[in-house]
C-alpha cells in the first residue's frame, strides 16, 4: 500500500515537471489582444462615440428647413345668448396647414456646434485609449507575475531531477560507507521539501493564472507555456507627446468652444417660415379659405441679468484649474520617468553582476559534483552549493522581471 501512495505521488510529481514545450505558447500580445476585445468598458466607450456620432447627425439635421402639418378644429356655441363672445372665438374654427421654418445666417453657430460634438468624440477617443492603456499595464503586469511563478516552478523541477539522480550515486556511496547514513537521509530530506516546495508553487501559479484570465475575461482553463514578455522602451518622452497630456489639450479646445457658443448666443438670430392651407371659420365659405403666408422673424438679445458676465467667470474658473493639472501633470510625467530609468539602469547593473554569479555558483557546482560523485565532498556542502545556484538562478530572474516591471510603467506612462 505504501508503495502504491508512492508511486501515485511521483506520478503526480512527474506531471507537474512535463516538459512545457509539449504544451502551446502563450504570448504577453495574445493576452493584451483578448483583454482589450473583451472589455466591457472600452466597448461601452464605443457605444458612447457612436452615439455622440449620431448625435452630430441630428444636431446636422435641426439646420435643415423644419417641416409640420398641423390642424384643429374649434367650435364655441352660444345657447340662448349664453356663450363665448363671437368677437373673439368666431364660434368655431378650422386651421389645416403645413408650415416650414428654419434659422438663417447662423453658419458660425452651426459650425460651433458641430465642433462641440467633435471635440467630445475625441475626448472619448482619448478616454477610450486611457482606459485601454490602464487595461495594458494590468494585464502586462499580471502576465509577469505569471511568468515568475511558471520559471520559479522550472528552476525547482531542475534541482529536483538533479537531486534524484544525485540520490542513486549517494544511496551507493552510502552503502559502501563513504557516506555516512545520516548522510543520506539529510538529502531525503531536503528533497521532501523541495518536492513540497514545487507543489506550493504549481498552486501559485494556477491562482495567478486564474487572476490573469480573470483580468482577460477568458474562460479557456488549458494550461500552456508562457513565453518570456519582450518589453522594449516607447520612443515617446515630452510630457506634449503622451496620451494622457492630450486630455487637456482637448480640455482647453472644449472651454474654447463654450465661450464661442456662448458668445453666439448673443448675436442677432433671424428665421424664415411659410406656411399654407386652409384656415376658415364659416364652413360655407371653406372652399375660398386655402391660402398661404410667409415671413420673416429677428430675435435680439437685449438683458438677462448679466447672465453672460457671470458665464466667462465661470469659464476663467475651468481653464485655471485645467492649467494647475497640465502643470501638474507635467510636473509628475518628468519626475516619474527620470526615476523609472534611474531605477531601470541600476536594475541592469545589477543583473549583470548577478549573471557574472551565476556563472561562477555553476562551475562551482560542476566541481562540486565531481567531488561527489568521488565522495569528497560532505553532503552539507553540496545541498548548500544547489541552494546557492538556484538562489542565484532565482535573483537573475527576478531582476529581469523587476526591468520588465518598470518598463511596463514607463510605457504606461509614454503612451
Amino acid at each position: 500500500m505504501a508503495c502504491t501512495c508512492r508511486a501515485i505521488f511521483e506520478g503526480f510529481l512527474c506531471l507537474l515537471l512535463i516538459p512545457r514545450c509539449l504544451s502551446q505558447e502563450c504570448t504577453l500580445s495574445g493576452y493584451l489582444d483578448k483583454g482589450i476585445a473583451n472589455s466591457p468598458l472600452l466597448k461601452d466607450i464605443s457605444n458612447q462615440i457612436l452615439s455622440n456620432q449620431y448625435d452630430s447627425l441630428i444636431a446636422r439635421a435641426t439646420a435643415l428647413p423644419q417641416v409640420d402639418f398641423n390642424v384643429s378644429m374649434m367650435y364655441a356655441p352660444t345657447i340662448n345668448g349664453w356663450g363665448y363672445s363671437e368677437v373673439i372665438t368666431n364660434g368655431q374654427n378650422l386651421n389645416g396647414t403645413v408650415s416650414v421654418n428654419q434659422a438663417i445666417f447662423n453658419k458660425k453657430t452651426r459650425e460651433g456646434n458641430l465642433e462641440k460634438y467633435g471635440l467630445r468624440t475625441g475626448s472619448l477617443s482619448t478616454t477610450r485609449l486611457i482606459n485601454a492603456n490602464e487595461l495594458k499595464k494590468a494585464i502586462t503586469a499580471q502576465y509577469l507575475v505569471v511568468y515568475t511563478a511558471q520559471e520559479e516552478h522550472n528552476y525547482q523541477g531542475e534541482l529536483l531531477s538533479t537531486m534524484k539522480k544525485e540520490a542513486v550515486i549517494l544511496k551507493n556511496w552510502t552503502e559502501k560507507g563513504i557516506y555516512k547514513q545520516t548522510d543520506y537521509l539529510s538529502f531525503q530530506v531536503e528533497m521532501m521539501s523541495l518536492q513540497r516546495n514545487i507543489r506550493d508553487l504549481e498552486l501559485s501559479f494556477r491562482k495567478e493564472l486564474w487572476n490573469l484570465d480573470m483580468i482577460c475575461m477568458i474562460a479557456d482553463t488549458s494550461v500552456c507555456t508562457f513565453t518570456f514578455p519582450e518589453i522594449r522602451d516607447s520612443l515617446a518622452s515630452s510630457p506634449e507627446h503622451s496620451l494622457y497630456f492630450r486630455r487637456f489639450q482637448l480640455d482647453s479646445l472644449m472651454i474654447v468652444n463654450d465661450r464661442f457658443l456662448l458668445d453666439r448666443r448673443y448675436k442677432p438670430s433671424v428665421k424664415w417660415s411659410a406656411d399654407g392651407g386652409l384656415v376658415n371659420n364659416e364652413p360655407r365659405y371653406l372652399y375660398q379659405n386655402f391660402g398661404i403666408s410667409a415671413g420673416l422673424s429677428l430675435s435680439l438679445p437685449v438683458y438677462d441679468g448679466n447672465q453672460r458676465k457671470i458665464s466667462y467667470g465661470k469659464i476663467r474658473i475651468e481653464e485655471e484649474s485645467r492649467r494647475l493639472y497640465q502643470e501638474n501633470f507635467r510636473f509628475r510625467y518628468l519626475s516619474q520617468l527620470k526615476q523609472l530609468h534611474a531605477e531601470l539602469d541600476e536594475i541592469r547593473s545589477l543583473q549583470k553582476d548577478n549573471e557574472k554569479q551565476v556563472a561562477m555558483v555553476e562551475d562551482l557546482i560542476q566541481e562540486d559534483k565531481t567531488l561527489f560523485e568521488a565522495g569528497s565532498i560532505s553532503i552539507t556542502d553540496y545541498i548548500l552549493a544547489l541552494k546557492n545556484l538556484v538562489e542565484a538562478k532565482h535573483a537573475s530572474l527576478l531582476y529581469k522581471i523587476r526591468g520588465q516591471y518598470v518598463l511596463n510603467e514607463i510605457n504606461f506612462l509614454k503612451q
